[in-house]
């Protein structure tokens, strides 16, 4: 045979693969929307009209746009290799590999949220044993299945070029017209509610796999109209941050309650004792004490931060920077509470940051040199306050991480008794009766300290001791898992009347809803941290983990779908 013959021969093969390839593609697009409606029965409840429209053509837009990028960048090529069976053999073994990665994928998004990536992949294969709670037994029968209709597609697909009528199937032309027309839709109306801050639609961003929707910033942005970051609602531009997720509705309380925290820097739970805190003691086995209370950082000010807006600290430098205020700042205002801060003397290194560190502006904090000078100071704030007036109030004394030995303990008796007296001050003008007291710690014990660990628990184990009003919960004690990132929930949902439900501006939870919790997210550097009340399991970049006990460390197989929750709660306010 001639090498004209051969060549004609080869093009002949690649023609007839080519036209099979576009009628086998079109039927896999219609399976893969039939499987991608999974992510529609899946996704958040559609709260208006609009949003279920949405949903629709997004669903139908997105899923038809990945199959045509599969079958552009796949398909299409391999229609040249000029073997018409071989490409048929190898296309059915692709479709059924793509479609098996969808199914894969739409369980992850069932299940725990999340989709497909390479560091999800690769803990997946670790994980061969599915411990982390998925289950993928319905591949039993999900691929026979898939085996089954690819061969039927691919029985039709060249049916369909061999037919002897020349007549024009105009079906799937509109099908493809319409999915089209619904891709555009979608963007379109992606932008739209970018633009305007419509949460119903853009809470649905993150619904399909691959989905990456033009939104007003970006399209302004590329346009040079606007420098990138996120437009907040009060049309300034951040960093790329959600804050809030959604609207902060309220229902003010029929009585305004004051609300203190004091910060006893530098003071672990193993610090008390009868010998330096006999005081500290008395408050908490006399009110409700909270006995697994861990700090989620080592750092004071990562801390304040935490306990200022009850969120980790990848968003401190552009919350600091921007000078956001906390929500519950915000609401406090809005219901005409005085907040304060009063704090130590040259206690941050920037002492224009330590309001906006702690969600407030410049004038609200005051600064003293003496740590008993700050209970006094506190003290006649209160009392030159009119009979109407309510407050929220910081106390944040001197670390005590500066000394050690006897030093230290001198400092924990004097602060043990300041606490003691600022306490029976309130008391006996009876600011307590409608005030609920906090007091705990922004940074644990060098005394606790362990070099040899990524987390001492031991360190970073505070008390957190709760005085409520009138009396309530007195001689409690709470065993449940908490940290400071609760502490904002506690307030906005118990003193502010914040019914927004606080995983839209918080990573915690009230203090007292907290349900018996496994653990507590936090992060260090480039590791995840997963703290129980055992041990501590580090999740490192590359996937692997091990679990710190004090130093003691133990690799131990990763759980995906602990670690994928706590990603998603770490980086839920990205943008």
């Amino acid at each position: 045979m001639g090498s004209f013959q051969l060549n004609f021969l080869k093009k002949e093969q690649s023609l007839r693969s080519s036209v099979w390839g576009h009628h086998f593609f079109f039927l896999n697009t219609i399976l893969a929307i039939f499987i991608g409606f999974a992510y529609v029965y899946a996704a958040p409840s559609a709260e208006s009209f609009i949003s279920f429209i949405y949903l629709l053509v997004t669903w139908l837009g997105q899923i038809a746009f990945l199959s045509f990028l599969i079958f552009l960048v796949i398909f299409f090529p391999l229609a040249f290799i000029g073997s018409f069976k071989t490409y048929r053999v190898v296309a059915i073994v692709l479709a059924i590999f793509c479609h098996c990665l969808l199914l894969v994928d739409a369980k992850l998004f069932i299940t725990i949220k999340v989709h497909l990536t390479w560091m999800v992949t690769s803990l997946m294969i670790r994980d061969l044993d599915f411990n982390s709670g998925l289950n993928f037994n319905f591949m039993y029968i999900a691929i026979p299945l898939l085996i089954i209709l690819e061969l039927i597609f691919a029985r039709l697909a060249t049916r369909e070029i061999y037919r002897r009528d020349v007549r024009h199937n105009y079906f799937p032309a509109i099908v493809l017209s319409l999915v089209t027309i619904c891709f555009v839709a979608s963007h379109g109306i992606y932008i739209w509610a970018d633009a305007t801050n419509y949460e119903k639609i853009t809470n649905l961003r993150t619904v399909f796999p691959a989905h990456y929707p033009m939104t007003a910033k970006s399209f302004l942005s590329n346009h040079g109209w606007l420098e990138d970051g996120v437009i907040s609602e009060d049309g300034t531009s951040h960093a790329v941050i959600n804050y809030p997720l959604a609207e902060i509705r309220t229902v003010q309380p029929q009585e305004n309650v004051n609300v203190i925290q004091i910060l006893v820097n530098g003071l672990s739970y193993s610090d008390l004792n009868e010998k330096n805190t006999p005081n500290l003691l008395a408050l908490k086995s006399g009110y409700t004490s909270f006995e697994s209370h861990y700090l989620p950082y080592y750092h004071l000010e990562d801390n304040l931060y935490a306990i200022s807006f009850g969120l980790p600290i990848q968003y401190k430098e552009s919350f600091v920077k921007h000078s956001v205020e906390s929500v519950v700042v915000n609401e406090l205002q809005k219901q005409e509470y005085i907040t304060r801060v009063f704090t130590l003397k040259n206690e941050f290194n920037l002492k224009i940051e330590d309001p906006h560190l702690l969600g407030m502006q410049d004038n609200r904090v005051r600064v003293f040199d003496k740590d008993y000078k700050i209970f006094d100071g506190a003290y006649n704030f209160i009392k030159d306050l009119k009979d109407d007036q309510h407050f929220a109030i910081m106390l944040n004394t001197g670390s005590l991480t500066t000394v050690s030995g006897e030093r230290f303990e001198s400092r924990l008796r004097t602060l043990d008794n300041d606490i003691a007296h600022f306490v029976k001050q309130l008391e006996q003008n009876g600011t307590l009766e409608n005030t609920v007291v906090m007091i705990t710690s922004a940074v644990g014990s060098n005394d606790t300290d362990n070099s040899a660990s990524i987390y001492s628990r031991r360190h970073q184990h505070v008390p957190f001791i709760m005085m409520m009003p009138h009396n309530q919960l007195k001689a409690v004690a709470v065993n449940v898992l908490s940290s400071h990132f609760d502490v904002i929930p506690t307030l906005g949902l118990e003193i502010v009347g914040i019914q927004t439900p606080c995983v839209n501006y918080s990573i915690g939870n009230s203090l007292l809803k907290l349900v018996d919790r496994d653990y507590m997210i936090t992060n260090v550097g480039k590791n995840l941290l997963v703290v129980t009340k055992d041990d501590v399991t580090v999740y490192r970049r590359n996937g692997k983990a091990h679990t710190d006990n004090e130093g003691l460390k133990q690799d131990v197989r990763p759980n995906l779908e602990t670690l994928i929750r706590a990603m998603r709660d770490l980086n839920r306010f990205r943008g």
